[in-house]
């Protein structure tokens, strides 16, 4: 199917481009402790100057097979900076990715140091803000029980 068959075929099901959402049926994860695989890292940037890091997890608990979770780290101001460079460095230290002060020395380097966790499986925790706005989330080694 080509392009102009696919669109035609959307089009033909109902999708209306100025009131639909795209994503419809993408769902988000509950709240909970998830075995994930690293499957990638990046560095990322929007237009507003905003940058994060983003470890690219494959999720393996049953039911959610084929489905993905980005954790992003964001660092968009000096308060956060500190924060989250812990983060950063305790999520590679649980992917089994020894961080020198030396990766930090660019954003290229530190992904690279980073992608070599590649493969490795850790646990995550998500948990949804008490206002529900936003799913903050915490790599762990192992659950809690």
């Amino acid at each position: 199917m080509n392009l102009k068959e696919m669109a035609g075929q959307i089009l033909e099901e109902g999708f209306d481009p100025r009131k639909d959402a795209v994503g419809g049926d993408f769902e988000e994860l509950p709240d909970g402790i998830y075995d994930v695989l690293l499957v990638d890292a990046s560095w990322r940037a929007n237009e507003k100057g905003t940058e994060w890091l983003s470890f690219d997890f494959e999720l393996l608990n049953e039911g959610y097979e084929n489905r993905k979770y980005f954790g992003n780290i964001f660092f968009s101001n000096e308060k956060m900076m500190q924060l989250n460079l812990k983060r950063a460095m305790k999520t590679a230290a649980i992917l089994d990715v020894d961080l020198t002060i030396e990766d930090f020395e660019d954003t290229d380097q530190l992904v690279e140091a980073i992608q070599q966790g590649a493969g490795n499986q850790c646990m995550i925790e998500l948990k949804t803000n008490k206002k529900g706005t936003f799913q903050n989330w915490e790599a762990m080694e192992e659950a809690p029980f």
